[in-house]
């Protein structure tokens, strides 16, 4: 079952991210006015992007009902 995840940009769009798709998810060094910055790296056959986020990688997968225990 393919699962999405809710993220927000840093300009304040909102995204859903096809899990199955995500190469890696890297916290970054905060930057200014924004707590936490997450890189999402996103890849298939065809493309490969970044999104960088305001989530912390916790929150992304929780957004997705993926959670640990």
């Amino acid at each position: 079952m393919t699962a999405f995840a809710r993220v927000t940009e840093l300009d304040g769009r909102v995204q859903w991210i096809n899990l199955d798709h995500v190469r890696q998810i890297v916290v970054r060094k905060p930057m200014k006015g924004y707590p936490v910055v997450t890189a999402v790296n996103i890849g298939n056959m065809w493309a490969e992007r970044q999104v960088t986020v305001t989530q912390t990688p916790e929150e992304i997968l929780a957004s997705a009902g993926l959670r640990n225990g």
